[in-house]
């Protein structure tokens, strides 16, 4: 039987550790020798992975750096103090914690104040709503002869817009009555009855109650038309041509147009006139 001497067993340790070598493999090898090939590997990798980069045009997933333009805050020139409006009135404003009009409620209510009619675009959460129900309140509450129609294309935009006005006109007696469709008919008819001083409806339901003659358009002096491109998109404009031709000589006419981003749209296209 053949035996294995000392000088054997070295000549297969340094054989075993050359094939390792050889062979590329990863890490140590049984004797403990680090693989001078791992250099090598390490080089063949990071060359192809520098080949692969070049393979992708990173301007598909990184834009060039662009100036952004920060957009300056609108400074007031007044605050509802300076509007000069009812006390009750300047008490709910104050306990809501507005000190501030915002943009388009700085530019509006002074000019809807003299009596003038009015055409405002503003986007939604901008302070609309408040823009022309604060001083339609304030001229109800200083004379109580006056009468709002407020018009506005969808059911959700007149449940906001008469939950603000009960935010606003609290404790000042004042009414409000919602014309919308979806609800009982029966109750609406109810309230107008009593007349209200403001009348919050959407087209449709105030075609029907006015056809029945539930509701007397001739009787209202102040009108709002709010987010009437809405209403003109979703094809009401005969119907609002139709309900503006009923009103009376009103002495104020408030139109609205709402934009949403950078999209703004003409209102003149329409041709709705009006007079005064």
């Amino acid at each position: 039987m053949y035996k294995q001497t000392s000088s054997n067993r070295r000549y297969s340790k340094t054989s075993n550790n050359k094939s390792a070598r050889n062979s590329g493999n990863r890490g140590h090898s049984k004797g403990g020798y680090k693989s001078r090939n791992s250099s090598s590997r390490s080089n063949w990798k990071g060359k192809n992975r520098h080949q692969y980069r070049q393979k992708i045009a990173h301007s598909m997933y990184i834009s060039n750096a662009e100036d952004v333009k920060t957009s300056v805050p609108y400074i007031p020139e007044k605050n509802f103090c300076d509007f000069h409006l009812h006390p009750s009135l300047v008490k709910n404003i104050s306990d809501r914690g507005y000190v501030n009009p915002t943009k388009i409620q700085d530019q509006a209510i002074p000019e809807i104040l003299k009596g003038k009619d009015l055409l405002g675009t503003a986007s939604t959460g901008s302070g609309k709503t408040g823009a022309f129900l604060i001083p339609m309140i304030d001229k109800v509450l200083k004379n109580p002869g006056n009468r709002v129609l407020i018009i506005s294309p969808t059911r959700e935009l007149a449940n906001q817009i008469s939950s603000e006005f009960r935010k606003f006109a609290k404790d000042t007696r004042l009414k409000v009555v919602l014309v919308i469709g979806g609800e009982s008919s029966r109750d609406q008819i109810r309230i107008l009855k009593r007349r209200p001083q403001f009348v919050v409806a959407t087209p449709g339901r105030l075609m029907d109650l006015e056809k029945r003659n539930f509701i007397v358009l001739g009787r209202f002096n102040n009108v709002v038309l709010d987010e009437v491109d809405r209403m003109l998109d979703m094809g009401f404009v005969e119907d609002i041509k139709m309900l503006i031709s009923k009103l009376s000589a009103p002495k104020t006419v408030l139109i609205f147009l709402s934009y949403r981003g950078s999209k703004r749209r003409s209102f003149s296209k329409y041709s709705i006139k009006y007079s005064c």
